[in-house]
């Protein structure tokens, strides 16, 4: 009993911080954005290529990245959870390219209560998930890639793991400067439980494209997705260069829509909304995204990359 308490009050939590999961599971931290820039763009990302951080959404997308690169960001969560991702790219490694990405939350410290309500001191938790990815041309334009996961999740005196694979292909169409991608997420399992039922992982699939306009100077990219036992959605993002070291980011989720909570005011008509602005001085880039939830608060996310 006392741990299904524990268990159920940090859930309870939980539940705030991820408006969209009805069921929400201790591996629900996996469907976080992982960077400013994807943020931005309302994680319109399964076609984007040439960016480290696209190893969260569709391991193809480093399939042409050509130097070592590194990343790193930060996010303070709602209700003040910790969370971070932090992505490595090692080129030509063999015929393809190597990648290493993590993502952690810390949730912070609650109160351990029992069922009388009585205070029983305090507990923690924190999760993380660990990949190593590979991917390559396999053929003209036609991108592959897959990582493999490791999840582990700590509740307390309790923990969880969990192994899983994501894999995607893009295909880039020079004449239309057009980029198609579809990706699966989070495939796998828990190999051990908190107590006895092992939790699901958020399994995944996207769709998308990653259109650069020929007369404007966007980037827009265009993605619908759903996780197992949700219904689907759709994202739309875009990327406005405007110089050379400089870009403005706009997007939009339509899960904004689950989170209205009819009460009208102007921070949930903004709900599903983010932007973003990216600046690079010399060989450091800097992004930061805002990203709104509506009336269940907005994030800051900050992240900084560079090649080494």
């Amino acid at each position: 009993m006392k741990k299904n308490i524990i268990l159920f009050s940090f859930f309870l939590y939980c539940s705030i911080i991820f408006a969209d999961s009805p069921g929400t599971t201790g591996f629900q931290f996996l469907k976080m954005d992982a960077s400013a820039r994807s943020s931005a763009m309302a994680g319109a990302f399964v076609a984007i290529s040439n960016d480290v951080n696209v190893l969260h959404y569709n391991p193809a997308g480093i399939a042409l990245v050509d130097q070592r690169t590194g990343s790193a960001s930060y996010v303070n969560h709602l209700l003040d959870f910790n969370s971070g991702y932090m992505a490595v790219v090692l080129p030509k490694i063999g015929p393809g390219n190597f990648g290493f990405s993590a993502l952690y939350m810390d949730y912070g410290n609650f109160t351990k209560t029992d069922t009388e309500a009585q205070e029983l001191g305090e507990f923690g938790a924190n999760s993380v998930s660990l990949a190593g990815s590979y991917a390559a041309v396999i053929y003209p334009n036609l991108y592959a890639g897959a990582s493999a996961k490791y999840v582990h999740f700590t509740i307390d005196n309790f923990s969880s793991d969990a192994l899983a694979i994501d894999a995607g292909v893009q295909y880039y169409i020079p004449s239309q400067l057009l980029t198609l991608g579809v990706a699966v997420n989070n495939l796998g399992q828990a190999v051990t439980a908190f107590i006895e039922k092992k939790d699901p992982l958020p399994t995944g699939m996207r769709v998308g494209l990653a259109k650069r306009l020929a007369h404007l100077p966007l980037l827009l990219g265009v993605n619908a997705y759903k996780y197992k036992s949700e219904r689907w959605q759709a994202a739309i993002g875009g990327e406005f260069t405007l110089s050379e070291n400089l870009f403005l980011r706009l997007g939009y989720d339509l899960l904004g829509r689950d989170l209205n909570t009819n009460i009208g005011t102007s921070k949930e008509t903004f709900a599903g909304t983010a932007i973003g602005l990216g600046l690079n001085v010399n060989n450091i880039h800097v992004d930061y995204s805002f990203t709104s939830f509506g009336e269940i608060g907005s994030l800051n996310r900050f992240t900084i990359s560079s090649q080494f």
